[in-house]
């Protein structure tokens, strides 16, 4: 009788204990298979949205943004679809560490095979791309204890590859707006987005959060000066600022001037934002997602920020590119017949947005007129920078710090992403194409993505990704070739050692034995004797290095190594150890016996 309880319940009660998000697809559908009524209760078409979105959740706003061209009438059609796109993603992840194992960077020619699988041209759903960043995201963040940590590293490679994609015909739209629609933090956004593949990041989300800082800025003004005529404005007026660059301050001068004390009090005092000159090319420093959480950056996303709240508020700043510094340019009025006749000031971001004239010089920035030249020197004879200009020198910056953080996780990646997207945003530009093709040729990469840009107008750029293209030598597919254990070899890859000189902790990836005598001298000087093996760690912070045998023990108290290249070489963390993934085990295809037999002995 109890069991029959339940078929008695109205549908609506039903549905709604089945919509508790403890309960999976699985869980309904077996439920749905114990008769012909719960079968038919369960075809409800907005049960199945409301369990799609509790899946995944961060699709809604995608669902919700193209209404016109989606029209879902099948809820569980469509998670069987998000399903099969997610089974074929895995099993794509899956085959990846045996295709890019001896590979430090992959190309991105090596990855068009994977274009299928969220370009609707070819045939994609069209969220298929939102689909799989989601699903991407997801995999990266799941915590270790429950993850493959090679998916995992691979994950990251395809997400990057896809965001870039992605970002690179947005880019192309952007450049070909009106100049007016070309807003500065649009190109940040891009910069962001390109560069924190890992992290989600809208440009509703950055316009929100300068929204925010307006909003303040006109709470503040009406304390001050309830009567400011900005207060008399229809919302429709703000809307259009927002979108567009102005090319005039709206308002009289001594209204402009109130607004701009009231931005500058609740920028830099209020909310606080500064610059950071001990971590000047700290990375996050250049990514207007973080400066806007974190309230510290560099002058020039310090200038996008303030540029687009005053924009908001009917104000006109104009970007300007000094050699050594970073300005925006403010007038009272900039429509005016003579030019030359109207004051320019330069807005000091690292001096809580200070108004600088020519004779302010010597304290720009904190910056010492007798032992650095002015950056404001030759006052009034730079133009305004373009969103392009502004983007490339923001990406310059970004290139400098992915080279000087002394964080070593993912440095090469940074580097590289710093340069594509350089390349990206300077196409024709022969140094940029150089440092990048420089790269690709460390890395053993492909160069042929570089030179299939259309380069007919610049013929001397055409002559050298030519020339780069037939002097690059195509490294041959390196061939993993087993090694034998010897009595001399006293620990497996996957043990956590800790290191008796340097006192770091670190996951054992490879071992070599040294096979010339004099090969190792300069490394091995000191060592009671060279002939010992040599064990690759990798340590916390992106540190690889050779340690000999006689430097390492088995670690007392193992623990996780946040090293993002663990993934390349280890697939689960046993909170002892590390185990090998499937192309380890065929370079060391004695170690997975060896490291379980040293395992039992010392954690059991």
């Amino acid at each position: 009788m109890a069991a029959n309880v339940i078929t008695h319940l109205p549908e609506e009660i039903i549905e709604y204990i089945l919509e508790d998000e403890s309960i999976t697809f699985l869980d309904i559908i077996k439920f749905s298979m114990t008769c012909k009524h719960l079968y038919l209760t369960v075809k409800n078409n907005q049960l199945w949205r409301v369990k799609y979105f509790q899946r995944w959740p961060r699709l809604k706003k995608q669902y919700e943004k193209n209404t016109a061209d989606i029209k879902v009438l099948n809820w569980l059609n469509e998670i069987k679809v998000s399903m099969e796109i997610r089974r074929n993603l895995m099993y794509h992840l899956s085959l990846m560490s045996s295709k890019y194992y001896t590979k430090e960077e992959v190309s991105n020619s090596e990855l068009k095979y994977l274009d299928p699988l969220f370009r609707t041209e070819l045939g994609a759903h069209p969220l298929s791309y939102h689909f799989l960043v989601d699903e991407l995201i997801s995999l990266i963040n799941c915590h270790y204890a429950n993850s493959n940590l090679t998916h995992k590293y691979y994950a990251f490679i395809v997400l990057r590859y896809l965001k870039q994609n992605y970002i690179r015909k947005k880019w192309q739209r952007f450049i070909n707006l009106p100049i007016n629609e070309q807003t500065l933090e649009r190109c940040a956004t891009f910069v962001a987005q390109w560069s924190q593949p890992d992290r989600c990041i809208s440009y509703s989300y950055i316009s929100s959060l300068l929204d925010e800082i307006a909003n303040q800025t006109k709470n503040l003004i009406y304390e001050k000066h309830p009567e400011h005529s900005i207060f008399s404005l229809p919302p429709e007026q703000f809307l259009i600022w927002k979108r567009e660059i102005i090319d005039d301050n709206y308002w009289s001068i001594q209204e402009t001037k109130k607004i701009m004390n009231a931005l500058c009090e609740v920028m830099f005092y209020k909310l606080g934002f500064h610059g950071n000159n001990e971590m000047y090319y700290y990375p996050n420093n250049l990514f207007i997602d973080k400066v806007l959480e974190l309230k510290e950056g560099t002058p020039i996303i310090l200038a996008i920020i303030f540029e687009s709240v005053a924009r908001r508020l009917g104000l006109r700043c104009e970007p300007v590119n000094f050699p050594s510094h970073f300005f925006l340019r403010w007038k009272e009025k900039f429509n005016v017949s003579d030019p030359g006749n109207t004051e320019n000031f330069y807005i000091d971001m690292l001096n809580s947005g200070h108004f600088l004239r020519k004779e302010d010089c010597s304290g720009v920035g904190g910056i010492s007129h007798h032992k650095f030249r002015c950056p404001i020197e030759k006052y009034n004879s730079h133009n305004v920078a373009t969103a392009v200009e502004v983007t490339a020198r923001l990406v310059s910056n970004l290139s400098v710090a992915a080279r000087q953080y002394n964080d070593l996780n993912g440095r090469a990646t940074r580097i590289r992403s710093a340069l594509e997207l350089s390349y990206m945003i300077q196409p024709h530009d022969e140094n940029t194409f150089q440092n990048l093709s420089q790269f690709y040729k460390r890395h053993q990469m492909d160069l042929s993505d570089l030179v299939e840009i259309d380069v007919a107008e610049y013929p001397s750029l055409m002559l050298t990704k030519y020339q780069t293209l037939k002097n690059s030598n195509s490294k041959l597919e390196e061939q993993i070739k087993p090694r034998r254990r010897t009595s001399k070899i006293k620990y497996a890859i996957g043990l956590i050692m800790n290191n008796k000189y340097s006192h770091n902790v670190g996951v054992i990836i490879g071992w070599e034995m040294p096979i010339e005598p004099g090969g190792w001298e300069n490394l091995m000087d000191g060592f009671s004797t060279l002939d010992q093996p040599f064990y690759n760690l990798l340590f916390d912070d992106g540190v690889s290095q050779f340690v000999p045998e006689e430097l390492l023990s088995l670690s007392k108290n193992p623990k996780y190594i946040y090293n993002r290249e663990i993934g390349r070489y280890l697939c689960y963390f046993k909170n002892t150890h590390y185990v090998p993934n499937e192309e380890t085990c065929k370079k060391y295809p004695e170690d997975k016996k060896a490291l379980e037999l040293i395992v039992r002995t010392y954690f059991s």
